[in-house]
């Protein structure tokens, strides 16, 4: 999160502003020395009176700005700041109208936006340094509450900055305040067209934190509809769908992508991953059921109860079946597509590992010792085929630790001593 935060610093570059450009009011004078002296009050009272004086200029205005920065600045903590500067944006919107409507434009017009930009730059790194900076954290008990409250005054000086409201809620993220992050980047969404698609990938994540899941689906929905070929905010959005327990709506919104373009390889994966996913869950209930299965006989439990669960477990056999085989075609079809795909490989590999664990969770229930035997034969037929897909992987990429460590399980249960250790020793074992 550092380095992101680090890579959203920009260098500002400093315009010095002079608070003596020449004038020919001795109480614009009057007030400029009083700023350079940091006697802050005594300015604003010069600028009142010069305001009092001359109603339609905007140069008292100005001035009376500069000091709200400056005075802002010396204040500590930075969350004291803030009534400080939203003096300052009220006095140089009030210059700036002025300005607009004056016939002889002073000299100082032509540094409003570089006095905004000066107070908020100021504050935006500073906040940086707050979230990223070793040196200046251990300054402060609560280093990130300052960052925040920096971020809140280049806020105000600047409302229309997207950068401070992103950095914003990630420095809330950062400090556990989830909804403060939502609101922080909501805002920043709201004043760019379009946002980005990672804007919503962001926000959404944000809400899926919380278990807001109708919002992390509609977030979603949002940036598909501005990003339809998005195959990140697609599979998020699928992911998204799964979780909620809606499981055909996520693999129906990567059949749409698949129907708009049939070769794409990553949305043959993506779906692949997807329904692989919903394997993984029905057999992770299956298993669930053949553990309280096995605590109701321990127990001479309902015999009515074991007869549901062994009824609810062929059921989901019968859908994992299905899925995995739709699963198993979509990855082959990735592979046809891309012959060096090690992801598909991989996930072809999981298939196959569970589809051997389901048979033999079947052979370790039944008391039919012929029975047990023809499970285990299929089980290790199916671990044979996982495990040529996981060397395939292996082949591609011989760093990939997950599957040197499946592969590792797979050669153990096969009887694999020598390829076991190796594989062992391949995954960092």
């Amino acid at each position: 999160m550092k380095k992101l935060l680090k890579s959203l610093l920009t260098v500002f570059l400093f315009v010095g502003i002079l608070a003596s450009c020449e004038t020919t009011d001795p109480l614009i004078d009057e007030a400029q020395n009083y700023i350079i002296l940091q006697n802050y009050d005594s300015a604003y009272a010069a600028l009142d009176r010069a305001i009092e004086a001359n109603p339609e200029e905007g140069t008292p205005h100005y001035y009376k700005a500069m000091a709200h920065s400056e005075n802002a600045a010396k204040i500590d903590p930075p969350s004291e700041r803030k009534p400080y500067y939203r003096d300052f944006r009220e006095s140089i919107e009030n210059a700036r109208e002025l300005f607009a409507n004056q016939e002889e434009v002073p000299e100082e017009a032509e540094y409003v936006d570089d006095l905004i930009l000066n107070a908020w730059g100021r504050e935006h790194n500073k906040a940086i340094e707050y979230a990223t900076d070793d040196s200046a954290m251990a300054t402060v008990d609560e280093p990130l509450e300052y960052s925040a409250a920096h971020l809140e005054n280049a806020i105000i000086v600047n409302p229309d900055s997207t950068l401070s409201y992103d950095v914003l809620s990630q420095v809330y993220y950062m400090n556990n305040d989830v909804d403060g992050a939502i609101e922080a980047l909501t805002n920043s969404m709201e004043l760019k067209n379009p946002p980005p698609a990672e804007d919503f990938d962001r926000l959404s994540a944000y809400y899926a934190t919380t278990d807001q899941m109708r919002n992390t689906i509609s977030t979603l929905k949002r940036g598909m509809e501005i990003y339809p070929d998005s195959i990140v905010l697609a599979q998020k959005i699928a992911d998204a769908y799964m979780q909620s327990g809606e499981r055909d709506s996520s693999i129906a919104v990567i059949e749409q992508l698949i129907e708009q373009e049939p070769d794409n390889a990553q949305y043959h994966l993506a779906l692949g991953t997807q329904l692989l996913q919903a394997t993984t869950n029905l057999a992770d209930q299956i298993s669930a059921n053949f553990d309280e299965i096995f605590d109701l006989e321990t127990e001479a439990g309902s015999a009515d109860r074991i007869a549901e669960l062994e009824e609810e477990n062929e059921i989901l056999q019968s859908e994992i079946n299905e899925l995995a085989d739709y699963a198993e075609r979509e990855l082959l079809q990735v592979i046809e597509l891309q012959p060096d795909s090690e992801n598909a490989y991989n996930a072809l590999g999981i298939i196959y590992q569970n589809k051997a664990a389901a048979l033999f969770d079947l052979r370790n229930y039944t008391k039919d010792n012929i029975e047990a035997a023809e499970y285990d034969d299929q089980a290790k037929t199916a671990l044979t085929q996982a495990m040529e897909y996981y060397e395939n992987v292996v082949e591609i990429n011989p760093d990939h630790r997950d599957a040197w460590q499946s592969l590792s399980r797979i050669y153990t249960t096969l009887d694999m001593r020598e390829e076991a250790e190796e594989a062992l020793d391949k995954a960092g074992n």
